[in-house]
């Protein structure tokens, strides 16, 4: 595998970074994953004005957008056309005559940016979301939650708290609302009092939570889900919950806290909001494709 260090591809066995990198001693750096289907490079410029925002949130000087020439040249240099692309920019190192400690770094320090990639199945194979258990943890991360940092701690603890309750996902409440998982953002299908059923999603102002590519797009696509809270209450009543993210697309949460969520199966609008987002995948390829 050729990993993109600073500019340059190298073989990742011999891509090497100091030991006193910030992103190493602090976690000081931002994130972003993105998939790529047939070569195309999913909602790259949304992906850059996220990984820009945190850059400017933090204070790290780079410019996002050159992931628009990054990118290609890494998956065609692993010949990869379906794949998993993450980047990540970490505030540097400092130079030898400045502490490595120092909470502020040097005004000049060079940021490093390190990316790598990894084959994916292609948009073929999503014809069906995927299932877990989901069990749920008080949120008690900061409050930046709109920017994607490199640390995760908190997040790699939720997890290990989830799989200790038997279940393979975490979902957050802060102040008994709900919040997000892990890595992904959360849907949730609830009963209406005329007998119908409302979709919703919590917004990301209001519970801190990451702006999600893949939720941004399914508000697009998907216009009968609404923005507003959900409380933990009704989570215990929900006919449908689901995960959407870059990399989970879309999963079903059908048992939650140990508990049947609805049927216990995967619901027919989680299947839906597949349907409608592989078909916009779909569209896209097939409008890169024809001639103009």
């Amino acid at each position: 595998m050729l990993v993109s260090l600073n500019g340059q591809l190298v073989p990742a066995a011999r891509a090497h970074v100091s030991v006193f990198d910030r992103g190493f001693l602090f976690g000081d750096g931002v994130y972003e994953g993105i998939r790529v289907f047939d070569g195309l490079v999913r909602h790259l410029d949304d992906h850059c004005a996220r990984l820009q925002q945190g850059l400017d949130e933090a204070g790290i000087t780079w410019d996002a957008k050159q992931l628009h020439d990054l990118c290609p040249a890494l998956l065609d240099a692993n010949n990869l056309r379906d794949a998993f692309l993450y980047w990540q920019v970490t505030r540097g190192t400092p130079k030898p005559d400045h502490p490595v400690r120092a909470r502020i770094a040097e005004a000049d320090i060079e940021p490093t940016v390190f990316g790598y990639c990894l084959p994916t199945p292609g948009v073929e194979t999503l014809t069906e979301p995927t299932e877990c258990s989901g069990h749920t943890i008080r949120d008690d991360r900061w409050h930046k939650g709109h920017v994607k940092s490199v640390s995760l701690m908190a997040n790699v603890i939720a997890a290990m708290d989830a799989a200790r309750a038997g279940a393979d996902e975490a979902l957050f409440l802060r102040d008994g609302m709900l919040s997000e998982s892990c890595s992904t953002n959360v849907f949730v299908a609830l009963p209406a009092a005329d007998g119908s059923t409302a979709l919703v999603t919590p917004p990301v102002g209001d519970v801190s939570i990451l702006s999600g590519v893949t939720r941004k797009v399914l508000l697009e696509i998907c216009p009968e889900v609404q923005v507003r809270m959900v409380a933990e209450a009704e989570l215990h009543h929900a006919n449908e919950i689901f995960l959407v993210g870059t990399m989970t697309t879309v999963r079903s949460v059908t048992m939650l806290n140990g508990n049947p969520v609805g049927t216990g199966r995967i619901g027919p609008l989680a299947r839906h909001v597949l349907d409608r987002y592989t078909a916009h995948i779909r569209a896209q390829l097939a409008a890169r494709s024809t001639p103009r």
